[in-house]
């Protein structure tokens, strides 16, 4: 069935939360341009996706569909790790968030993650620090991460999406390993 879903909008997203110990979460509270906006911390599994007033039963059932597919999974917050604009907590393994990404990318291929050119490697993360904050100095060495590595299980693919006011809400939760309507 092909939906029309219009055009990528940068007002949702399809995420799995998580949470980061006290320290790092206030971290990524300073330092996450999205975070005070309501953004939770998570691992992006679709962004640009679909503008929010096009949410609809058809493409939750497209989404609760690659959810049913795809068990709850444990991995671990295992350390910093950088590119030249982000610091991020790297996870592993990283093949269940590869595996439940292509999934969602051959569900909405109109929707490519962040955008991406052919060739783009996606690479699960949880975003601490981006733009101007990866300056700040002392960033990746600040005690807060020594409290990993630490467990996390991924149980669910959350869609978040803006209000009218631009701040980041819930829209639905969706089970990892079983059907919802």
């Amino acid at each position: 069935m092909t939906l029309e879903l219009g055009e990528p909008s940068e007002r949702s997203a399809v995420i799995v939360r998580t949470t980061l110990p006290r320290g790092l979460e206030r971290l990524r509270r300073t330092g996450a341009f999205d975070a005070d906006h309501g953004v939770p911390a998570h691992l992006t599994m679709l962004y640009p996706w679909v503008e929010p007033a096009r949410l609809g039963a058809d493409v939750r059932r497209r989404l609760a569909a690659v959810a049913a597919r795809s068990s709850p999974f444990t991995y671990r917050l295992v350390g910093a790790a950088t590119w030249p604009d982000t610091i991020y907590v790297a996870v592993d393994p990283v093949a269940p968030f590869l595996d439940l990404q292509r999934r969602l990318a051959d569900a909405f291929p109109a929707f490519p993650i962040y955008g991406a050119d052919p060739g783009f490697e996606f690479v699960p993360h949880v975003t601490v620090a981006d733009h101007d904050h990866v300056a700040e100095p002392g960033l990746t060495t600040d005690p807060a991460w020594q409290a990993l590595p630490r467990a996390a299980r991924a149980t669910a693919l959350d869609v978040i999406g803006t209000d009218a006011e631009g701040r980041w809400r819930l829209i639905w939760r969706i089970p990892l390993g079983r059907m919802r309507a």
